[in-house]
């Protein structure tokens, strides 16, 4: 049996410093999640096709002649919040960037979640 969604689930922890949950799904007796976290709860979805990726690569080439960070955001009517999609290897920068033009403060302190 075909096991590559256990090696997604390795690599998406090792790059937070973090394990995937053994027997994820709820049979581990520590969390449901599928990376063991204080304060994260990552759930790794590994599919053949998934349409936000998609999106993302229009995205990424528009934003490559521009030079800059593509971020995909989706919303659903009548919901609230959105969705935000950065690839892995953008993340801390566009954290840092975000950082930067709020003065050092965080979410907290610029509310972002109106």
């Amino acid at each position: 049996m075909n096991k590559h969604w256990k090696d997604i689930e390795r690599k998406v922890g090792k790059k937070i410093g973090k394990k995937r949950t053994a027997l994820s799904g709820g049979n581990s007796g520590i969390t449901r999640a599928d990376i063991v976290d204080e304060d994260l709860f990552i759930e790794v979805k590994y599919r053949k096709k998934l349409w936000i990726w998609s999106l993302f690569r229009e995205t990424k080439k528009l934003a490559k002649k521009e030079g800059k960070i593509p971020v995909v955001v989706v919303k659903e009517k009548g919901k609230m919040g959105e969705l935000w999609c950065i690839n892995s290897t953008d993340l801390i920068e566009v954290c840092n960037k975000i950082l930067q033009k709020n003065g050092g403060k965080n979410e907290r302190e610029i509310n972002i979640r109106k």
